[in-house]
């Protein structure tokens, strides 16, 4: 097995370019919590069976990171593991 390289880890701006994130985005104000912390913030919150505003889970839906039925797509999957692994998988 080789060793884990941390230069290839993908980053949460190659699942969801900034483009993207600022075309879905519109005029949303979460105060001075950055858009990937919110998107990041709203998939735990619907990988752990909590809710969230409807704002941040239509940003999330839009993105194809949450179905309607409010579950996690495979997108959101592997946005929410890259997100909150540091670079690290064991």
């Amino acid at each position: 097995m080789g060793k884990l390289n941390l230069n290839d880890m993908e980053t949460v701006e190659q699942i969801i370019s900034d483009e993207q994130l600022n075309i879905t985005w519109g005029n949303a104000n979460f105060g001075s919590m950055s858009k990937r912390n919110v998107v990041a913030n709203t998939l735990l919150k619907c990988a752990s069976g909590h809710y969230t505003g409807n704002t941040a889970k239509c940003i999330a839906e839009e993105l194809g990171l949450v179905t309607k039925k409010w579950t996690l797509t495979k997108l959101g999957k592997r946005y929410l593991f890259v997100a909150y692994s540091n670079g690290l998988s064991v």
